[in-house]
């Protein structure tokens, strides 16, 4: 059978045929690896038949930011509303989250999920079955695999689903569709200095700039100065006067880049980074997932107590204290 000729003819009979293949083959990890692994195989061998649409030949400086739209700039999964989700049980929240036009990735599905567990106070773990049904989603929904650096650092209590989807995700990750990075922190000088980490409460009380070297795979020759990669500007968003949460946009305008960096807008796109906050505790390092993605409230409480102010987040039993220092990790799908 040629299953690149069944992609091309018909893609939803494609997805449908290794969904049914997967409930098929659910109950034996063999079988079910063999059947991720054909269907990347697929993929892959889909992608290099059909000519590429990018060259590296259109990068240019001059790239008209006028062309870009405000809106195409913020990245939108910030602060997102959790409401929806509350009150169903696991497999329910599968199932709504994966229709969701609030859930645009795989990252905002896992995160989302960590996030169902703490506000239901579940016990229940990441099961196999769960892993697949996250898989079918994310096959129907084309979201781009994780890479499987976004399953390591996390906290103690979320360790368990992380070797769950290792372990039965055979179809979740992959090195080649995503990538991560870390920003560098943009001084008042418009350099980028060496400091890549920064305390929480900044985020409210001022503007940041934060700098990714990123080279896409496909960027074969770039002649420009610098390094490639993309900026990232914070800006406080204020409710009735006082800190409340913060917006987060991608810069296209190379005049305000600081220098030893530039962009190519045509291979950077704001839906397609996706941000992880990793916080460091007693000398560890752990992301802390769900912090900015289902945070819809943002901090809505200060509590005084014997250590200081504590900043009160809406997800699960989070509290994180503002002067706690984090780094700033993109996730950016290829």
């Amino acid at each position: 059978v040629d299953l690149c000729k069944c992609i091309g003819d018909d893609e939803a009979f494609f997805e449908e045929l290794f969904d049914v293949l997967d409930s098929a083959t659910k109950s034996s990890d063999s079988d079910a690896l063999f059947v991720n692994t054909l269907y990347r195989k697929s993929m892959r061998e889909l992608k290099k038949r059909q000519p590429s649409s990018c060259s590296s030949g259109l990068s240019n400086i001059a790239y008209s930011v006028s062309a870009v739209s405000s809106s195409s700039t913020e990245i939108a999964h910030i602060f997102c509303p959790f409401e929806p989700f509350r009150g169903l049980n696991e497999g329910k929240f599968l199932d709504v989250a994966g229709e969701s036009p609030l859930v645009r990735n795989l990252y905002m599905l896992i995160e989302g999920f960590l996030a169902f567990q703490d506000n239901s106070n579940s016990e229940e773990l990441l099961t196999p079955n769960m892993v697949h049904k996250i898989e079918q989603i994310r096959r129907k929904r084309r979201w781009s695999r994780i890479p499987p650096e976004f399953l390591e650092m996390w906290h103690e209590d979320d360790v368990k689903e992380a070797n769950s989807i290792k372990e039965n995700g055979y179809d979740l990750t992959s090195k080649e569709e995503s990538v991560r990075r870390v920003g560098k922190i943009v001084g008042l000088d418009n350099e980028i200095s060496k400091i890549n980490k920064c305390k929480l409460t900044n985020f409210f009380h001022r503007p940041l700039s934060f700098a990714f070297y990123f080279k896409h795979p496909t960027m074969i020759d770039c002649n420009l100065p610098g390094k490639c990669g993309f900026l990232l500007k914070t800006t406080p968003d204020m409710k009735s006067g006082e800190p409340h949460k913060f917006k987060v946009n991608l810069c296209f305008d190379q005049e305000v880049y600081p220098e030893g960096l530039h962009i190519h807008p045509e291979f950077v796109k704001a839906n397609k980074i996706h941000l992880v906050p990793l916080f460091e505790y007693k000398f560890e390092k752990r992301y802390c997932l769900a912090t900015f993605t289902w945070n819809e409230f943002g901090i809505s409480e200060v509590i005084n107590d014997y250590e200081g102010s504590l900043l009160k987040w809406e997800v699960g039993c989070s509290y994180i204290f503002p002067d706690n220092y984090f780094k700033l990790s993109a996730f950016i799908t290829l």
